[in-house]
């Protein structure tokens, strides 16, 4: 195989074998794959505890007997794509396994929350949820990672993360979260939308327009709140200099962020004059420019039955991989949650915790409830709705192109390929950030697209569907580190790092399942390798990682 890829030819036969071998193995990994149950002795807080007492109450009322707990590479690489966006490597796999503390669980839960890899990946999922994925390399999207990143790294309250972003003022350059209120071009109509959706998890939007149709919110309380964002004004002041994602020097524009006073607002819809007003009808007396601060006051108080609850929501469906209000941003009269008292009683004990997320996402994934496996029984094969099992949750578009760039070893090839290069090294290290950067953009812009709501939002559609089947056979990440023959790609490393068959087969397993090959496994492909009608047997490795990283085990979150 050339480093560009196979012939035509080679190609074809290639991908024929690909997918006969494709099609016995899924059969085989289907029918065959069985799971070894461990029970690990779990970090058990009483917040923790009150989950799992309310769960398995629920499961027992309705006659459910739940699964068991995940054994320990199911448990790792869960936690891992959840909280890091990729799986892990086989080195942490390996060490994960050796380790027979009764508490790695916990430990290995509070050092995924305390690292840098878990900052980077919420600072996406935050900057995602607050702008959208497209334009990840703008100026909105630049200063708002900032800021996002340095209030994930200081554990920032969620109440006074909401506060910071509602009412920010002054320049871009010393405040950051500004670039939430420029991203939509400081429109009252656009914000309310948005922050209700995002921050309260009320689909308010539909009032715009005239007053909702199943829910208690009239048109005069959408634009009340819509008042508060009125009279945001920008003025340029010159220019920040920074970097940007692939870590060029980028210079954009700063603005100074102004509440102009402003008693009410004009709404042509209405042919009237509407005034700040708060859910339930209580006008807004305060200071004409503190609109915005009393609006993230009201948003983030605990008497707010809305906002603890919101992200609780959104917290768990992330976790759990489905919310107790589906959809998230849908909380309403008409569409109740599925288990209300235990979404209560996590939102007060956020509350309780001083809105600390880290404590949440510790309650959760301490929990048995969270570390149960995804195998079912025959009580709980059809739950959809009492979490006696682990729902598979197909990764996201981030989490695929990161697991994949990791299982690929794609930035280890083209280090290797820059080799040689002496004064260019620095030069040639900035063309690869710049195309990983690119293969990044270009991955995303496949599987989602823009809702044309005229909010920007965006929605994922990425569930294993056939452009991702054709970015795996086609694409030169997984082409190359298919190769054999080239130095640097994954499977020629393994093939030179180890000349027992096993020892190749158990690496290769570890780095695209993140587990070990079964007894089964090992006989099943040893006796095709063996068989192979290749000239060169070493190409039976390149058919097994194909094979492994097409398969639905790689791209479900399970």
């Amino acid at each position: 195989m050339s480093q560009g890829g196979p012939s035509t030819v080679k190609k074809f036969f290639r991908i024929t074998s690909f997918y006969a071998l494709s099609l016995l193995t899924f059969a085989f990994l289907a029918l065959n794959c069985t799971k070894v149950t461990v029970t690990p002795t779990r970090y058990v807080s009483s917040s923790t505890k009150h989950l799992d007492r309310h769960i398995n109450t629920v499961l027992k009322k309705e006659g459910i007997q739940p699964s068991g707990i995940s054994e320990d590479t199911e448990f790792l690489r869960r936690v891992h794509l959840d909280l890091t966006g990729k799986i892990p490597t086989p080195e942490q796999v390996l060490d994960f396994l050796k380790d027979g503390s009764p508490s790695k669980r916990q430990k290995k839960i509070d050092q995924l929350l305390g690292s840098e890899v878990y900052v980077d990946y919420w600072t996406g999922l935050w900057v995602n949820w607050l702008i959208g994925r497209r334009g990840d390399n703008d100026d909105r999207s630049v200063g708002l990672t900032t800021w996002v990143q340095t209030a994930l790294t200081n554990n920032m309250p969620h109440n006074q993360f909401v506060q910071e972003l509602i009412a920010a003022d002054g320049e871009l350059k010393d405040n950051g979260a500004g670039n939430y209120i420029m991203r939509y071009d400081r429109s009252p109509a656009v914000l309310t939308s948005h922050s209700s959706r995002l921050f309260l998890g009320l689909p308010m939007q539909c009032a715009e327009c005239h007053d909702h149709k199943t829910e208690v919110w009239s048109q005069k309380d959408y634009y009340g709140i819509a008042a508060f964002f009125n009279g945001i004004e920008s003025e340029q002041k010159g220019y920040i200099q920074t970097m940007d994602m692939a870590g060029n020097e980028k210079r954009m524009e700063n603005f100074l962020i102004t509440n102009k006073p402003r008693k009410s607002m004009w709404v042509e819809r209405m042919d009237a004059e509407v005034s700040p007003r708060f859910l339930g009808g209580t006008e807004y007396k305060g200071s004409l420019t503190k609109r915005r601060e009393a609006l993230a006051q009201w948003m983030t108080d605990q008497s707010n039955p809305y906002f603890s609850r919101a992200i609780v929501n959104r917290i768990w469906k992330h976790f759990m991989g489905r919310a107790f209000v589906e959809p998230i941003d849908g909380f309403g009269e008409e569409n109740p949650p599925t288990n209300p008292e235990l979404l209560d009683w996590l939102a007060e004990d956020l509350v309780i915790h001083d809105y600390d997320l880290q404590h949440l996402m510790r309650t959760i994934l301490n929990s048995e409830t969270y570390q149960r496996t995804s195998q079912t029984n025959k009580t709980n094969k059809d739950d959809e709705y009492y979490y006696s099992h682990a729902y598979m949750k197909p990764l996201s578009a981030e989490q695929f192109f990161y697991s994949l760039l990791q299982a690929t070893g794609y930035e280890r090839l083209q280090e290797h390929r820059m080799r040689g290069f002496n004064r260019q090294g620095g030069e040639k290290r900035m063309e690869m950030l710049r195309e990983l950067e690119g293969k990044k953009r270009e991955h995303l812009e496949k599987f989602l697209f823009l809702l044309d709501n005229g909010e920007m939002e965006e929605i994922e559609a990425f569930n294993g569907t056939v452009p991702q089947a054709l970015m795996m056979i086609n694409g030169n990440m997984v082409n190359d580190s298919a190769s054999h023959e080239e130095r640097g790609s994954f499977v020629n490393d393994v093939l030179k790092r180890w000349r027992n068959p096993a020892d190749r087969l158990e690496y290769i397993y570890l780095n695209v399942l993140s587990r070990l090959p079964t007894a089964k496994e090992k006989t099943y492909f040893q006796r095709y390798m063996e068989r192979s009608l290749y000239d060169n047997k070493d190409r039976a490795y390149e058919d097994l990682y194909w094979v492994l990283l097409n398969s639905a085990e790689f791209s479900l979150n399970h």
